[in-house]
Parts: C-alpha cells; structure tokens; sequence
C-alpha cells in the first residue's frame, strides 16, 4: 500500500478536487488538519471511507516559533504506521505522467530505503507553465520507501518534505512529475508569497532567528514577468480553481492584516497588488 501525507489548512476548495486524482497513486491518505476553520476536518471525517482516509490529525497550534520539521515529522510517523512506501504532498500539488501505480509499487518495492525527486512543474494556465528562472529543471523530494522510520533534520521553515534517506533517485519527467498550482492566480499567489514575508518579518523581531530575506520571494514572484511555455500534460483541475477560495478562508490574508496592525510592519514589497493596504 502506498500512503499519501498532506498538511492542509483551509484548503476545502482544493481537497474536494486533489483527492480523487491522488488515488491515482495512493492506496489511503493520513492528514495533519492545522487551525482550519473551513469545516476540512469534519468534510475528511465524512469521507473516510470513501476516499480510505486513515487518519486525521487535528492540530490547533499555540502562539509560539514554528518549527516545520516538528509537524512533518509527526505526520510522517503517522503515515509509517500504515506503510513503508509514502507520498507527501501539498495540498496544491498532485503527481502526474505515464507511470502506473503498479510500476510505481514496483519500483518503491526494489528501491527501499530511497527518497525520489521529481520535476515540480508550475502551471499557469490548462497546458501552460512557467520556466523562467529556477522553473525549467527544479526538483522535490515527495515519495519514500523506508526500511525503517526515519528522522528529520530540524529545519524551522521550508523544509524538505520527507526525512532524507542514504538513496536519492530522480525520475524521468514524463514518467512522473509533481503538477503545482501555485502560480494560477498572480493575486492569490501574491498573498501567499507576501504572507510568508510578513511570517518570516516577525519570527525574526519575537524570536530573533534567521529568515528567508524578502528579495528571495522578490525573486520567485519575478515581478510577474514569466516566460511560459506549452506543456504536453494538461491541468487536471479546473485553472480558475483559487476562484472557489472565499475571502473570509484565506487565512494568510487574514494573517497579513493583523500582523502589520499589530507590529507596524512597513510595506515589505507587495508587487503592487495592494496586499498592504487591505
């Protein structure tokens, strides 16, 4: 069995479209449900059966520094507990291509011990994505097969997905690659690029740790100047997807808002989409 782990948060809208294209690839799903306030948790609950949900973790977090390796760990034993082979997706990724499950099981079966990467493809449209920059050849790690359980090294943000393992394979990118959503919709994904500006600014000023400087989602944004091209895989899920996300769910918005009230926290660089004076 082949076992997907997701963190989500006020991410219904995407869910209710992700989990039937993730079976393609997955035998059972476990989740980390954190602070969602969008019904997530009781809408995986009513679906256990349907889509074999496993287990669901319901974190409600305290005000202090996050450490992402502490939740992904916790995620990542749940899912051990059910299986050896493990996906780890976003809530906004799903993987794609000409590979079967059965060649999939195959391959995790005869490589254990193994992290595999895969080509993050960034769309932008039905059958067009981003290669400007860093887009044209960028790999992630999102699919293990363990010996044994394996230990994360302490990362306090954007770390890797699954605990790294002594084996690294890539796959070919037809035959298996990660579909990201993020870039679909430039005012949705400027939110959260800003919003993970806003969270790094006051880590560093409660908790003086070291942060991602601005510039890096200066850079990623690429101030919405982005070469596409044609994609031979076209988009599973509808692109004007974020359309369905309602104001009052989107919590990195709501996040932004309170936190340059309560520091007064000067415009990082907001790309001109009027994020800071919302």
């Amino acid at each position: 069995m082949i076992v997907q782990i997701t963190i989500t948060r006020n991410e219904l809208f995407l869910l209710k479209e992700m989990l039937p294209i993730w079976k393609k690839y997955s035998d059972g799903f476990v989740f980390y449900v954190d602070n969602s306030t969008d019904g997530t948790y009781e809408f995986l609950e009513e679906n256990k059966e349907k889509y074999n949900i496993l287990s669901i973790l319901k974190i409600t977090r305290k005000d202090e520094l996050l450490i992402e390796t502490d939740m992904r760990q916790l995620l990542f034993d749940e899912g051990f507990k059910f299986s050896k082979k493990i996906i780890c997706l976003d809530t906004d990724e799903y993987l794609d291509g000409n590979m079967s499950k059965e060649e999939l099981n195959y391959i995790l079966d005869n490589n254990q011990d193994t992290i595999f990467h895969l080509n993050w493809i960034q769309y932008v449209d039905k059958n067009k994505i981003r290669i400007d920059g860093p887009w044209l050849n960028n790999h992630k790690d999102r699919i293990g097969s363990y010996e044994s359980r394996a230990i994360f090294a302490s990362i306090q943000s954007h770390s890797t997905h699954l605990p790294f393992t002594a084996n690294h394979l890539f796959f070919q990118q037809d035959d298996l690659f990660i579909s990201h959503l993020q870039w679909l919709d430039k005012k949705t994904v400027a939110i959260k690029q800003y919003f993970w500006k806003i969270t790094d600014y006051v880590n560093n000023l409660k908790y003086n740790v070291d942060i991602v400087e601005s510039s890096a989602y200066d850079a990623s944004v690429n101030n919405f100047e982005w070469k596409i091209t044609n994609f031979n895989f076209d988009l599973k899920v509808d692109e004007n997807i974020y359309s369905k996300l309602e104001e009052k769910n989107n919590y990195k918005l709501q996040f932004i808002k309170e936190q340059t009230q309560k520091y007064n926290i000067p415009n990082l660089g907001d790309w001109g989409m009027n994020i800071y004076e919302k």
